[in-house]
């Protein structure tokens, strides 16, 4: 009888300027995290030889993590070369479903179908009467892309077992930690540059969507108004300390200091300053998600979001969650996956937001390598 061992992967999720890598190992305890890696590269044009070098580095520092195990790796094709797009087709005579899914992704890939990897996250029979239909939500990417990403993993000593999306990172991370119910929710992972936001149910996404808002544009605007210098620790301190907490710690109006908290005045002051700063920038993201909402409310008449789930760099910023909540109108969560999940002891933590920004390489890492 064939044996087949079951193994986790280094999960290695890559932006523009960061890698962040997990491993998970089976433990008496249950699943568990091995380790975490986190290492910030320097300013680099995008896709360059240069940024390409500079990743590799990044790369071959993680696999030379001592409590990391072997080589295989699972990394993320960033979403700049991913196409996500929901589809409905009917099956005609001699097709198969991939086949009828291949046809209809034609016409919405801006490269030729045969140079595509195309894969996709849900598929649900709608069938209606006689009629078997079928909708899809699809994801797609150059195969050229695909084989590049695989030979930078190569050049840092790594072997690529699988290349996957954020989207489907983190559906598993939120499914590991959460009961599904069959309400539609809301998950964001909130990035450095960029925000993923998508609807799904129980089996089904609904809405899928990838904005440049990330938490780098906050960065920049506490910097630039309070005269900070660029990069710096101390935005970082001030926007996950202060953030949006003005409402928390409103001055009295006799001017004295906020006896119920023992906020002192010149805290409040830095409070309300953050306050100004940062919401127009954060509006923009709420922007966003009354716009997929509205799309999913097009799709499916009467739908109601049960809850918002906002993983990555949300922690980063304080009170993100309950001034998306009071926007909004639906109740919203900020989830740090560390806190949630069984720590192997010497896991370190590197100073990323106390893991939270980890999600999307957590989600990745939980996909399991099957092997004789």
């Amino acid at each position: 009888m064939i044996k087949f061992k079951e193994t986790y992967p280094i999960g290695i999720d890559i932006d523009d300027r960061h890698v962040y890598a997990a491993q998970f190992q089976q433990t008496r305890q249950g699943l568990t995290v091995r380790d975490l890696f986190y290492l910030k590269m320097d300013e680099q044009h995008v896709d360059s030889p240069e940024w390409e070098d500079a990743l590799v580095s990044a790369l071959k520092a993680a696999s030379k993590n001592r409590r990391f195990r072997g080589k295989r790796a699972a990394i993320h094709l960033p979403a700049r070369h991913v196409n996500c797009f929901p589809i409905s087709f009917g099956i005609a005579a001699g097709e198969t479903i991939d086949t009828a899914i291949a046809r209809k992704c034609r016409k919405h890939l801006s490269f030729p179908l045969e140079k595509a990897i195309i894969d996709y996250s849900s598929l649900i029979e709608v069938s209606t009467g006689d009629k078997r239909r079928f909708k899809a939500f699809i994801v797609a990417a150059h195969r050229d892309q695909i084989d590049r990403h695989i030979r930078l993993l190569k050049r840092a000593g790594l072997s690529a077992e699988t290349i996957d999306f954020d989207l489907s990172s983190l559906l598993r991370l939120h499914h590991h930690l959460y009961s599904q119910s069959d309400a539609p929710i809301v998950l964001c992972n909130i990035g450095q540059r960029q925000t993923l936001i998508t609807i799904v149910t129980k089996d089904d996404i609904l809405a899928q969507h990838n904005t440049t808002w990330g938490i780098q544009g906050l960065l920049n605007r506490v910097e630039t108004n309070l005269e900070l210098p660029g990069d710096s620790r101390q935005s970082a301190e001030l926007l996950a300390t202060y953030g949006l907490k003005y409402d928390d710690h409103i001055q009295p109006p006799d001017g004295s200091d906020d006896s119920k908290n023992g906020t002192p005045g010149d805290a409040i002051a830095i409070y309300r300053t953050l306050f100004q700063i940062l919401p127009p920038y954060v509006d923009v993201l709420v922007h966003e998600l009354y716009q997929i909402f509205g799309y999913a409310r097009s799709q499916q008449s009467g739908i109601r979001f049960e809850k918002i789930f906002i993983y990555g760099q949300a922690n980063s910023v304080g009170a993100l969650d309950r001034y998306l909540e009071a926007h909004l109108g639906i109740s919203t969560e900020s989830i740090n996956p560390i806190l949630k999940l069984n720590m192997a002891d010497g896991c370190r933590f590197p100073d990323t937001a106390g893991g939270a920004s980890f999600a999307l390489a957590l989600g990745l890492a939980l996909r399991k390598v099957t092997w004789l």
